[in-house]
């Protein structure tokens, strides 16, 4: 298909007449083409472009999303040319039709250089026409008015060889020779800009794909949820009806906007969760588009130039509007907590009925079926019944079905990088599904973190939700006081606090915990009661502590000792957490912390019970408030993987776990046949992973250690565990194993763990005090030095260079150790790497 030709399928699909199309095809492209030729094919476009666009009543209204949304689309191609030769005629060249009539006559048949090369250059002029800038959702319309005023610069710069070629041209003088030169190559795409400005702005006025592919729309519709945009799109197409299993489908869906905000069980009786319509929402988010291979949303850096929205539900409904849609997979980013689930359930129930709506929770489905299979099995959960994917494409048209995979990441944690080639497997479902007449939509939804392990095809756009700002706090803690008015009432509560809220903004911002933070001050006032004179430490203590009594009172026993219960959970919770900081990841699977439990001699003894027993890793989880769950199944068994829900939880709970451990040591009898400290169990933790790469870990420590008054005790145990280092056998690896190192690597992480230790529990440290004293200071402080640094990650042995300042002492042969400012108080800063102050003072001791 040649160029002109396919310009000729935009006029059709727009409802030109055959012969306005026939005669642009023979000015176009029949016989000797010469510039007057070009002349009278601009008029033409002018006119047969301005009467289809001024017909959009008569073009927008196609039926299915196919043909609607070519037919946009090709109202955007007609109205860049239609504009582009209408900037052409208001200039008003200094060229006569005389001068134009002898340029035609100078291309003969006769003189086949000259018309060939008049044929070169029209062609030059058409040629970009194939792929003129379009707008898309995830760039700003100023950037796409940029690509549009390049383009036309390379159409004017065409222009202007041919006019050149003009009789007239002789006659032009210098001065005017440039000028007209500068009008062509520079105000003529000012000129088109400003047409196409003008033209696209009034369509956005009656075609509301214009304006959401612009971020025209009304600014309060993206504001309140989708909720609107059902108002807005409700002419795209006609509501028609489904058959019965499709019917309980999309009514299931819908169904879900009165069921609670969350499923956690942790409410009182008499205490009301929000719906889930009237908690939502919409979120912050940044979007870009993959364009290589080497895009990798998963980094912070990716998305540090990309503005932040706050249009999601204008934004998606974009993305659906366009053709790219039916080719390509819509990624959906954020952290635990951030509320991708809860917007999937959002879409699901309100996506305009041009769309037809098809969530497929990836736990719930078998991890290495087909996308298709996956899609067939999540409807017969939702409805019970089984439906066939290509009768469903079928039935639902003119609607485009939008298939909602929630939870990418849980396929990643629960099986691995064996599913990193999942969303060009979706890509292709959607290529084969165009090739059959059935396109689909695909929305995809993953974790940020977990997000490098896959490829994303060229082309993806990729959305990131983002916390939630003062305002998001604000709207939803009035949505929250407004539904459990009565219960405070009835308990003289007053309900939680926006400057409360603010001053825990690290968990406020996420919508999941912020509901945390409201139950837990909803007893009794918890939060607002101590918040003045605590610090994250004890908030973590007490909000962990809380949400455990309360799970565990479910089944507890009368006269029980819950505290000691919820001790002995918190500590095993402290242990998954290593499971996970030891294998250097955010996540484990239950397995992993059932293999790590039993290696630790940490399992919890079972009940006889008719029912299948939980592994030691399961029971650890349960179902408490704070854990992320992912699952998948995979061949004929689920696999679990936990995550905490904020990452500081698991790092408290490690920091915990060190305090408890260090307590009882420092506790312990001493006889007169044992005189060393037992520092197994704590040689085992310590021996995989540098506390220092997670900084939170050495801020709570310190404030640990503050809180319990065993600082003291605990920083002369540790001097004496790092001067008897070299004394101790090595821990037996067969026993826990957490990953492969070899001795002299786990030497280095308990060596570099043990100085952490030791500067957390004193304003400063003597590096005589703690290191064996086999040779001088300064030659055993390079021993270590250069041990962490050869058996340790770049990233760990950069982190323990910021976390423990060392400098010679200013009278003496010693050095002086210090916890660095970042992890000393109780703001919990993670390390940047370290500058070259630090580096060169490093390497000037050694």
């Amino acid at each position: 298909m040649n160029r002109e030709y396919r310009y000729g399928n935009a006029l059709r699909l727009l409802g030109a007449t055959d012969p306005a199309i026939k005669k642009l095809d023979t000015l176009l492209g029949l016989g000797t083409l010469g510039l007057w030729d070009l002349i009278e094919a601009k008029n033409e476009l002018i006119k047969v472009g301005n009467d289809l666009l001024g017909r959009w009543h008569e073009w927008r209204s196609g039926e299915g999303w196919r043909s609607r949304t070519e037919r946009i689309e090709a109202a955007h191609e007609i109205l860049v040319l239609t504009s582009f030769f209408e900037a052409v005629d208001d200039l008003r060249l200094p060229f006569t039709k005389k001068d134009l009539l002898f340029a035609k006559q100078q291309a003969l048949p006769a003189d086949q250089s000259r018309a060939a090369s008049l044929r070169d250059n029209v062609d030059l002029v058409l040629g970009g026409l194939d792929a003129p800038p379009c707008p898309s959702p995830q760039r700003p319309f100023e950037d796409v008015k940029v690509d549009v005023e390049k383009y036309y610069g390379q159409l004017a710069q065409d222009v202007f060889s041919i006019l050149r070629g003009v009789a007239g041209w002789d006659r032009l003088a210098s001065h005017e020779e440039e000028r007209v030169g500068a009008v062509l190559r520079t105000g003529l795409p000012r000129l088109a800009v400003a047409r196409y400005e003008d033209g696209y702005r009034r369509l956005a006025c009656d075609v509301p794909e214009f304006a959401l592919w612009a971020h025209m729309q009304e600014h309060q519709a993206t504001r309140t949820g989708l909720a609107s945009l059902e108002r807005v799109l409700a002419g795209i197409t006609a509501g028609h009806v489904l058959p019965a299993q499709l019917e309980a489908l999309r009514r299931a869906q819908q169904d879900t906007l009165a069921h609670p905000v969350t499923g956690t069980g942790d409410v009182s009786v008499r205490m009301r969760l929000p719906t889930l319509e009237e908690a939502y929402l919409p979120q912050r988010f940044r979007a870009g588009e993959v364009r290589s291979a080497l895009d990798n949303p998963s980094l912070e850096s990716w998305w540090k130039e990309k503005k932040v929205r706050d249009d999601l539900p204008s934004f998606l409904t974009a993305c659906l509007t366009r053709s790219a849609a039916g080719r390509m997979p819509l990624i959906v980013l954020g952290q635990p907590g951030a509320g991708k689930s809860v917007l999937t359930k959002i879409l699901g129930a309100r996506l305009p009925s041009a769309f037809f709506p098809i969530r497929v929770p990836l736990r719930e489905v078998r991890a290495h079926d087909s996308v298709q299979e996956q899609i067939e099995k999540a409807i017969q959960h939702a409805t019970g019944e089984e439906v066939s994917w290509p009768d469903l494409a079928r039935t639902v048209e003119p609607a485009l079905p939008v298939v909602i995979l929630d939870g990418f990441d849980e396929l990643l944690q629960a099986t691995g990088v064996r599913q990193s080639d999942y969303l060009s497997k979706v890509a292709q479902f959607q290529k084969r599904e165009a090739s059959m007449g059935r396109a689909v939509a695909v929305i995809v939804t993953s974790r940020t973190a977990v997000f490098h392990f896959t490829n994303p095809p060229a082309g993806t756009v990729v959305t990131r939700l983002e916390p939630f700002d003062d305002d998001q706090i604000a709207r939803w803690l009035n949505v929250w006081n407004r539904s459990n008015g009565s219960y405070f009432t009835q308990q003289g509560v007053e309900p939680l606090d926006l400057s409360l809220a603010l001053a825990h903004r690290h968990l406020a911002e996420q919508p999941l915990l912020l509901l945390m933070l409201a139950l837990y001050d909803a007893d009794d006032n918890a939060l607002s009661k101590t918040a003045p004179s605590f610090g994250q430490a004890e908030l973590y203590e007490r909000l962990l502590l809380s949400f455990v009594e309360r799970e565990l009172k479910k089944d507890s026993r009368p006269g029980e000792d819950l505290r000691h219960r919820a001790e002995l959970e918190l500590q095993r919770l402290g242990f998954a957490a290593f499971s996970m900081a030891n294998r250097r990841s955010q996540w484990a699977t239950s397995r992993q912390v059932t293999d790590d439990l039993a290696a630790l001699r940490r399992r919890q003894p079972r009940e006889p019970s008719f029912s299948t027993p939980l592994t030691s890793g399961e029971e650890t989880f349960r179902r408490f408030f704070f854990l992320y769950e992912a699952r998948a199944a995979r061949d004929a068994d689920e696999v679990r993987a936990y995550e905490f829900l904020h990452a500081t939880f698991g790092e408290f709970l490690i920091a915990r776990l060190i305090r408890s451990l260090l307590t009882e040591m420092v506790s312990a009898p001493r006889g007169t046949l044992i005189e060393d400290p037992p520092d197994t169990l704590l040689r085992r933790l310590l021996s995989w992973a540098t506390l220092s790469s997670r900084a939170p870990v050495v801020s709570f420590l310190r404030e640990l250690a503050t809180m319990s008054g065993e600082t003291e005790r605990w920083h002369e145990l540790v001097q004496q565990l790092l001067r008897g280092l070299n004394t101790q056998p090595d821990i037996d690896v067969a026993a826990y194993c957490p990953r492969v190192a070899s001795p002299a690597e786990r030497y280095a992480y308990y060596s570099a763990n043990l100085v952490v230790l030791a500067v957390s529990t004193a304003d400063q440290v003597m590096a005589s005090h703690v290191l064996p004293g086999r040779e001088d200071v300064h030659t055993e402080w390079k021993r270590y030095f250069h041990l962490w640094q050869s058996q340790c990650t770049a990233e760990e042995w950069e982190a323990q260079v910021q976390v423990v300042s060392s400098l010679p002492q200013a009278k003496g042969d010693d050095i002086v150790l210090r916890l660095a400012p970042a992890t000393s108080g109780k703001e919990s800063v993670r390390p940047d790497p370290p500058g070259p102050g630090s580096l060169t003072m490093y390497t000037r001791m050694i």
